[in-house]
């Protein structure tokens, strides 16, 4: 599965990781902090980069202001050797930063903002369009939420077409917002599969997908938790996930990789069974001696 970006071509062969950077306008990063935190990403394993202005804050920034944060924070990363995106619904802000040489847009809106589609379209931009995040599934409305989201990507992706975006540079991320139950949320995960008829890139957002808590200090079983849904998304044909915690999924995905590779999957399965067993049996023998 090929995903085209604005000047070039990445072989989505496997599950690759976006990292996040977000420049928040109450504690600024320094062009040098911002650097120093993506090596750190490439160097733990991140393919992509994704910038973000008052992501996780319910504060507003003038798009003048945005701009200058984020062209600013694209140059600093040039020598990085990531592939750089913006979170944005802003069709000014998507021109702009394409200009700055981003290579993708993670739009929250899915390109229904005025003036969005016709930026991608001219720009070449890729772009990730999400779910609608203001969405919010009830529990008494009994609906499907996976045919939700299918319908809405069809009306979307419809939409890319009549403005000549090619479909090889667009990823769908199904993730359905926090606000709806977990479990509606579980109902969309527990799916993902349904997703792969689209035959585009899938993306998913992780740790909030499983947590509602600041994805900036998630606790010790949250982390443990977010590295097994990771493994999940990543055997349910996810291809890119967003994430902060970049050294953790991406150690938990290559770890598996190499144990997948060198034992057959019953054995696999037997070795963790015994292990299992073991625990158990040291439990028992500890409470005996209690």
């Amino acid at each position: 599965m090929r995903l085209h970006l604005k000047d070039s071509t990445i072989e989505l062969s496997s599950t690759m990781i976006m990292g996040n950077i977000d420049l928040n306008t109450d504690a600024p990063l320094s062009l040098d902090d911002i650097y120093d935190i993506a090596e750190d990403y490439k160097e733990s394993g991140a393919t992509f980069l994704e910038f973000s202005v008052n992501k996780y804050e319910q504060r507003d920034c003038s798009v003048d202001g945005q701009l200058d944060m984020l062209c600013a924070a694209i140059e600093a990363v040039n020598d990085c050797e990531l592939i750089v995106g913006v979170y944005t619904s802003n069709p000014e802000i998507m021109t702009k930063v394409a200009q700055c040489g981003a290579q993708f847009i993670v739009d929250p809106n899915a390109l229904r903002a005025p003036g969005a589609i016709e930026a991608i379209s001219s720009t070449g931009l890729a772009v990730c369009m999400l779910y609608d995040q203001q969405c919010s599934f009830k529990e008494e409305d009994d609906s499907d939420p996976c045919a939700a989201v299918s319908e809405f990507f069809y009306e979307r992706l419809d939409a890319c077409m009549n403005a000549g975006i090619d479909r090889q540079k667009i990823i769908l991320e199904p993730m359905i917002g926090v606000h709806t139950s977990v479990e509606y949320r579980l109902k969309i995960f527990g799916r993902l599969k349904t997703f792969v008829s689209f035959g585009l890139p899938l993306s998913c957002s992780l740790p909030r997908l499983v947590a509602n808590e600041s994805e900036s200090n998630p606790n010790e079983q949250n982390m443990s938790i977010v590295t097994t849904v990771a493994l999940f998304a990543e055997q349910q044909g996810i291809r890119i996930i967003r994430t902060k915690q970049v050294y953790d999924i991406a150690v938990a995905i290559n770890s598996w990789h190499a144990l997948h590779q060198s034992a057959r999957p019953f054995k696999l399965t037997r070795a963790i069974g015994a292990k299992l067993k073991n625990l158990a049996q040291g439990k028992r023998k500890g409470n005996a001696n209690k």
